[in-house]
């Protein structure tokens, strides 16, 4: 027994450190949710990150995602906002032992042992100069703003040698 404390005032106070929650409103721009544990409301309130350092990242909480909710000396104003737990409104995207990130409309990042498998129901956009080592495989069409340029010979420039009139075919590209 803490001096002056009985033993349900402890075990409130200890009660009141850690919360279950779920996030009721999300205000993007403040890096803010607000969270409902039980009848109570809290005040906007930031939700824990992966990285906050050289490396970030922002993957903000969902309305109705459940949540834990740290309350240093029991005050929920002082709150931070854990996530990551399972629930009925948001149930676990895979079962299998290679992690995977699930994004809405059906935006899937797989990390195999092996490689990177990425299905992207939209567009993927790359800003950047681009390397390829191994082979590439495109099904569909590739498109090239300005020139495409393979074994040297640019696809747009080049010239062909030994042209004769008729149904002669032309010299390799030059």
């Amino acid at each position: 027994m803490v001096a002056g404390m009985e033993d349900d005032d402890i075990n409130g106070l200890i009660g009141d450190l850690i919360r279950f929650g779920t996030v009721r409103s999300v205000d993007l721009a403040a890096g803010e949710a607000v969270v409902e544990v039980g009848e109570v409301v809290s005040p906007p309130l930031p939700w824990r990150e992966c990285a906050v350092g050289d490396f970030r990242t922002w993957f903000p909480p969902s309305e109705n995602e459940q949540i834990i909710l740290l309350c240093p000396e029991g005050d929920i104003e002082g709150g931070v906002i854990l996530r990551g737990l399972f629930s009925n409104a948001f149930p676990a995207p895979a079962n299998g032992e290679d992690p995977e990130i699930h994004g809405p409309e059906g935006l899937i990042i797989k990390f195999l042992p092996d490689g990177l498998h990425i299905i992207a129901p939209g567009d993927i956009a790359i800003e950047g100069n681009v390397t390829i080592t191994g082979d590439l495989d495109v099904t569909g069409t590739a498109t090239a703003s300005e020139d495409v340029v393979g074994g040297g010979i640019s696809l747009k420039n080049h010239k062909h040698g030994n042209v004769q009139a008729g149904s002669a075919k032309t010299g390799g590209p030059e």
